[in-house]
């Protein structure tokens, strides 16, 4: 199942996901501070890999939790008195 079919993702929209997710640095020992800036044609190839990713359904996204406090029903004795 396409990602636009679940999610209503769109290419714009991954595009746009894709460019705050990938960074604009990476690691070099050589150089000053130990990174280095990633030129801009490469990152731009990056960023596309990353948006094929997210439009794939390759990458998921952190699911926010609505409540972390255990649900209770009815028939918790704890949670509501006993019927007569």
């Amino acid at each position: 199942m396409s990602t636009f079919a679940v999610f209503g993702m769109t290419r714009d929209v991954a595009l746009a996901e894709a460019k705050k997710r990938t960074k604009g640095t990476r690691k070099n020992v050589e150089a000053p501070g130990g990174v280095e800036p990633i030129p801009l044609a490469e990152w731009m190839e990056l960023v596309e890999k990353k948006t094929e990713q997210i439009m794939g359904g390759g990458v998921r996204f952190a699911s926010s939790r609505r409540c972390s406090m255990p649900h209770s029903t009815p028939s918790s004795s704890l949670s509501w008195p006993a019927r007569r």
